[in-house]
């Protein structure tokens, strides 16, 4: 079995119930650690089985959870590290900005 690296990152903190769906999703992982300095959002790593998309990871989870602790997934540590490192612009991540830029330019 091969395993990949999972970094998430929320507004509130997600660990304990994140940790509880993924032990009742019967997907192989193994919790990692982060340290955490204060003012950042939580964050918290996970080595996942490699055959497993981050799909079905998310579906395990729930969106009801996704959506209550603003989850977001990286597969890696580049992504995970340049949006924990890029200046928010009104609290916006950077590719939330990506997000309403198409939109403008859609309608």
């Amino acid at each position: 079995m091969s395993w990949i690296t999972l970094y998430i990152s929320g507004k509130t903190d997600f660990k304990q119930d994140v940790l509880r769906k993924l032990e009742h999703s019967g997907i192989p992982h193994m919790p990692g650690y982060i340290e955490m300095y204060p003012g950042q959002d939580p964050a918290d790593l996970y080595w996942m089985d490699g055959t497993v998309s981050l799909r079905r990871v998310k579906e395990k989870i729930g969106g009801k959870l996704i959506w209550k602790h603003r989850l977001r997934f990286y597969t890696t540590l580049e992504e995970f590290l340049a949006d924990r490192q890029a200046p928010s612009e009104n609290g916006f991540t950077t590719r939330e900005r990506q997000m309403i830029t198409e939109m403008r330019a859609a309608s």
